[in-house]
Order: structure tokens, then sequence, then C-alpha cells
């Protein structure tokens, strides 16, 4: 028995399913059946009953589980004490960011961590708030910035306690090319978006607002002329400033468009919810939270250009209008 034969049996548990526990531990499905039956032999007793369409823990096999994750536990715990007594310059800070922040968001932090941290290496990782939770988890990155609604629902009722730290406020507006007749509007009410040419993602950008706003439709990528479920934030930008098609962008993209003469423009929106918190995403026992202060009091002090520094999570703000006239 040694500690990976533990982490298989806690990956078929959670997942009562051989194959997608083996893609969550990164082996084949043969090899992690195999690996079980031969501990199951080793203890001579069954830890699953084996269905067609399920797989069940038997009583024997619950209270190993138990243990199992005890043992990780303690394991995890001794990693973690080993980065905590080495220096922060050691190893490399692994940021993770979802799309609609990473392109926009590294001059700021190697500026931050450059400050703070003069020799830390800083690696940013793209993706979507669901996959950057479980790098969290699984320690594969440091951290995760992502909105406090996407942290809300991806924790709703579980029973992983993660830490999560306020740190911006972040309005949204409708993102238009310039001389779209939509941009004679100062600003704009989500109802009043026409339903054919608004490009929306599938992941939601964790603002309130996006209830209001008109659903995706099947035929939108037919009159856009772009199917966003192939497509990356700034992809769909870049399109959105050559059509007349228009889409969501948060204020962090937005002033970067700006500074790099995009084509766009920026309508804020008139309705509640237009507004959403970012904050960054770690594990209660996360060796470093020294990082994690210097970094909220830095934001306090500047936050990104276009973003308000969060002190509670209360605050009700509404973003002014944004131009290309704008002056950064």
């Amino acid at each position: 028995m040694n500690l990976r034969d533990l982490l298989y049996v806690i990956a078929v548990a959670e997942h009562r399913n051989f194959t997608r526990a083996s893609q969550v531990v990164a082996v084949s499905q043969p090899a992690l059946s195999n690996q079980i039956k031969k501990l199951e032999a080793e203890l001579g007793m069954a830890i699953f009953e084996r269905g067609r369409n399920e797989v069940r823990l038997t009583d024997f096999g619950a209270e190993l589980v138990v243990k199992a994750q005890e043992v990780s536990a303690m394991v995890d715990g001794i990693r973690d004490l080993a980065h905590k007594h080495r220096a922060v310059e050691d190893l490399p800070l692994r940021l993770g960011m979802t799309p609609t922040l990473a392109a926009y968001l590294s001059r700021y932090f190697n500026d931050l961590f450059a400050a703070a941290f003069p020799n830390v290496r800083m690696v940013i990782v793209e993706e979507y708030p669901i996959p950057l939770a479980r790098m969290v988890e699984d320690k594969s990155i440091d951290m995760a910035f992502i909105a406090r609604k996407s942290f809300d629902t991806i924790y709703e009722g579980s029973r992983q306690p993660m830490d999560f730290a306020s740190l911006w406020l972040e309005p949204l507006y409708l993102g238009v090319r310039i001389g779209h007749p939509l941009a004679r509007k100062k600003s704009i009410w989500a109802h009043e978006v026409p339903a054919n040419i608004l490009i929306r993602f599938d992941t939601s950008f964790g603002y309130d607002l996006e209830a209001k706003l008109p659903e995706a439709s099947a035929a939108t990528s037919d009159v856009t002329g772009i199917d966003v479920r192939s497509a990356r934030f700034e992809t769909v930008c870049r399109h959105v400033a050559q059509s007349d098609a228009c889409t969501m962008i948060n204020a962090v993209a937005a002033e970067q468009f700006k500074r790099d003469g995009f084509g766009l423009e920026f309508i804020p929106f008139d309705d509640e919810g237009n507004m959403r918190e970012l904050g960054v995403l770690t594990r209660p026992e996360y060796p470093r939270p020294e990082v994690i202060k210097v970094m909220r009091d830095h934001i306090l002090k500047a936050p990104p250009i276009g973003t308000v520094a969060s002190r509670t999570t209360k605050n009700v703000l509404r973003p002014a209008p944004l131009t290309v006239q704008d002056t950064v």
C-alpha cells in the first residue's frame, strides 16, 4: 500500500466512476482499476461494489476513504510546511486568471511583485473559473483571481472550505465598434441591448446584470459571424471592433483596449448588478499568507485602472462613462 493507491481510492469514491477518476489522477482507466484490485487483494477486503452504471463504497471502503483522506491531508501538511520554510523567491508564484483578466494584468502584477518581492518569478495561468478552482485545490497554482459570484456558485454547499479575499470592484460595459449606432448612447439598460447582435459566453463573467441581458440565441453566430463556442474573449472583442455585433467587456480589459487603440467604445449599463467583486481564491492552509497581505495592501492604494479597491463586500457603486476619448 502506498499514497498513490490511497489517492486512487479517494478519486473513485468522489466520482463513483473509474473512467472519470482515472482522468482526475492522470492514469489510464485499466491501470487505475488494476491498482485498486491489487489493494483490495492486499487488504483482503472489497473497497467498492462495481455495478454496470455505478460504483459504490462498501462499508469497509467508506471507512477506508476517511482514513485515506486523513493521510492525504497529513502529506499535504508536510509539503506546505516545507513550502512555508522556503524563501518566497525559491519557487515561481503561479497566478490563475480568467480570460477577462489574464491578458490585461500581467504588467500590473509584475510591477506589484517586483516592488514587494524583487526576485519572485511570476507565472500566469489562463483558464475559466471552475478549472482554476480545481487547480488551487490540487496545488498546481498558488491562487486564482475569480469573481465572488463564481466562487459562491462553485462552492455552494461544498464541505471543502476555501478562502476568498476580496480585492476590487469592477464595472461591466457593452462594447461596440467606434461609430456603431449604439455608441451614441451615453448609457444603456440591459433590456435595450439587441438580442440578435449580442455575443454572450457560456461561462459567466460574475455579474448579477448578466441575468437581465437577452439570452444567447442559436442563430447569433449566423447573424454576428462568429461562433463564440470556439472563440476566446479577446478574439470576440476583436471581431466586435470590426462588425456590428456587441458584447460584454469588463473594465480591466476595456482600459487596456483603450490604450491599445482597439477600435471599441464602451457603454456603461444603467441597471443594478453592473459591478462584480473580484478576489483571490486560495486554500485555507496556503503557506504564504504574507503574499496575499502585500497584494491586498497594494490594491487598496492603487487598484487596477478602471476598478475600485474593495474594502468590504457590501460596496454598491456605479461606473462612470468610459469612452475612447477618456485619458488613462
